[in-house]
């Protein structure tokens, strides 16, 4: 049954090794996408399973998180070196929310003395988009629901940033400002 428990975690981990594979596929497409699919799949079981198989864990969520930072940062590394003409016209867009990302991780450092993201809702949706808009760049060469994308990930990147600058120590699986009070009053 400890094997079983450790699947969340076990999945986890895989996202961080594929994340690393996707430098030796990004030259190749299609090879590319369902490393990217894979990982994304990844993300979704992870916390699902864990929920699931009552195993959630402090080391469960930063594993969750770690291997969030470093699949979408492979994800941004490939967009900038290969697709960066596509993306362009968001630059602007995607450094604000890099920005406003970077001050909720100071925040909840400095308050929290810990560093850790957010389950929210909306960062749930901007990573889904984000798979999305990449899978989509690799099929069709098109930015398609980029903007969308942005938007998104603006808003949600706040929402994380106001719950961390209003909150004091709030749990990792917080889904929304919206529903903060209601559970943690």
């Amino acid at each position: 049954m400890q094997v079983v428990k450790n699947i969340p975690n076990l999945l986890s981990l895989s996202r961080i090794a594929l994340s690393f594979g996707m430098f030796f596929a990004m030259k190749h497409p299609l090879v590319l996408f369902w490393i990217i699919v894979a990982s994304g799949l990844t993300d979704v079981l992870d916390g699902f399973l864990a929920r699931r198989l009552h195993c959630e864990s402090d080391l469960g969520a930063r594993l969750d998180s770690l291997g969030d930072l470093v699949f979408f940062s492979a994800l941004v590394l490939y967009v900038v070196r290969y697709q960066m003409n596509i993306v362009q016209k968001y630059i602007v867009g995607i450094y604000v929310i890099f920005v406003i990302k970077t001050l909720s991780l100071v925040v909840c450092t400095i308050k929290n003395h810990a560093t850790y993201s957010l389950h929210t809702y909306g960062n749930k949706l901007t990573g889904i988009l984000v798979v999305g808009a990449v899978c989509l760049i690799l099929l069709t060469a098109k930015g398609t629901f980029t903007a969308i994308l942005v938007v998104v990930g603006m808003f949600s990147a706040l929402e994380e940033l106001l719950i961390m600058c209003f909150y004091k120590n709030p749990d990792s699986n917080t889904k929304s400002i919206f529903l903060y009070k209601k559970k943690h009053e």
